[in-house]
């Protein structure tokens, strides 16, 4: 996802404006694999781990609507395609809704399923609006 960021012939690519959205400060690292996992578990500041989440997602749209298919409206596809990972993102004109299996009270949904029900539960509306747009074009 980070090599995306930077690489303007991936079709993942986000644009000029987020390349150093996730660049690191190299003078007080040694190690990056330590320095993003760091990033990713600090429980004080989910900052990085949202910022992380947009950006897979936002490259995952990019990459179906570069492919004719705009899933932008599809947050039950995004979801199962976030929880499974860019090697099962494969721009069709049929997205399906999936991923892992997830037990609650008795009941097995999935992953995507989950994120399209939380989605639309309007728990976060005050802080994502729904048809708000976030990302520049």
């Amino acid at each position: 996802m980070e090599r995306n960021l930077k690489d303007s012939t991936s079709v993942y690519y986000m644009g000029k404006k987020y390349e150093h959205i996730l660049d690191y400060d190299t003078s007080q690292m040694h190690d990056l694999t330590t320095a993003r996992f760091n990033r990713l578990v600090d429980y004080r500041d989910h900052l990085y781990s949202f910022i992380y989440a947009g950006c897979i997602l936002h490259q995952t749209m990019l990459q179906w609507k570069r492919a004719g298919y705009d899933i932008s409206d599809r947050p039950d596809v995004l979801c199962t395609l976030f929880n499974l990972g860019f090697s099962a993102s494969k721009p069709n004109p049929s997205p399906r809704c999936g991923g892992s299996h997830v037990s609650v009270g008795g009941r097995v949904y999935t992953f995507g399923v989950l994120g399209n029900d939380f989605y639309y539960s309007g728990e976060l509306n005050e802080e994502f609006p729904l048809h708000k747009k976030i990302f520049a074009e």
